[in-house]
């Protein structure tokens, strides 16, 4: 079983927390100094959050391309983190942070321990400091567009369509794989969407629409939108139809 243990310990400065950590049951792994500079409730959850992603993404201590199993078991000193993961938290500013946990990482066991045994005493060789400016949302590669945030509506829009049949306990990783699949497909190109009726609905509401994708082997189209401070998110996946057609090509 891969395993991530993180503790986090609050310092005399309030944005600065010092985030215990290791992938292994005997012995500690090491030690990060996280500085949430962006102003959030709650910083002592978010620069746990943030460790375990970049632990997780960065640093790879449970190895490369990961994705979220029953085989992996993530154990966290925040009872909210659970919860975060779970969708079950009032702490609706901290989603963003949790982000990689209801999508990526899903199907990890969480659970939360207080014990603190296990690094007492333990002074690394090194610190590493990690910097949070904002939530680093969950990405995935989309053929000639690039990377793009993810949503957990897409992934239960792709799990009702495709894995109605999948066993519980690989779903998650499942979902996920599938959508990687979908997404970095050859096939996958930019359509637009025809009729003058749908731009002029978005106008009124005082929105911008969102780019379509179509994977033509699924015959299903990705909606992507880039709001500003947000980013690109793929928001949202459905069957086409006969309201899409290809780009023009440039002159």
């Amino acid at each position: 079983m891969n395993i991530l243990k993180t503790y986090t310990v609050a310092t005399q400065q309030p944005d600065t927390f010092l985030v215990y950590w290791t992938n292994s049951p005997i012995r500690p792994g090491g030690l990060l100094k996280v500085l949430v500079r962006q102003k959030v409730e709650d910083p002592q959850i978010a620069a746990e959050l943030a460790a375990m992603q970049h632990l997780l993404e960065e640093k790879r201590v449970i190895g490369s391309n990961t994705v979220g199993n029953p085989n992996t078991r993530l154990t966290v000193s925040q009872g909210a983190i659970r919860k975060l993961q779970r969708r079950l938290s009032d702490k609706v500013h901290l989603a963003p942070y949790a982000n990689f946990l209801t999508t990526r990482f899903a199907g990890c066991q969480l659970v939360v321990e207080k014990d603190t045994r296990w690094f007492n005493g333990f002074e690394p060789e090194e610190v590493e400091e990690l910097v949070v400016l904002e939530p680093r949302l969950e990405k995935i590669k989309v053929t000639g567009l690039g990377e793009v945030a993810v949503t957990q509506h897409v992934l239960n829009r792709l799990r009702d369509r495709f894995l109605s049949d999948a066993k519980p306990d690989t779903l998650a990783r499942t979902t996920w794989k599938k959508l990687s699949e979908i997404m970095s497909d050859p096939s996958v190109a930019e359509v637009l969407r025809t009729g003058l009726w749908n731009s002029v609905k978005y106008a009124r509401q005082g929105k911008q629409e969102g780019r379509y994708f179509l994977n033509a082997r699924r015959n299903l189209v990705m909606v992507i939108t880039d709001n500003p401070g947000e980013g690109k998110r793929l928001v949202t996946a459905y069957p086409a139809n006969r309201q899409f057609a290809p780009l023009p090509k440039a002159a």
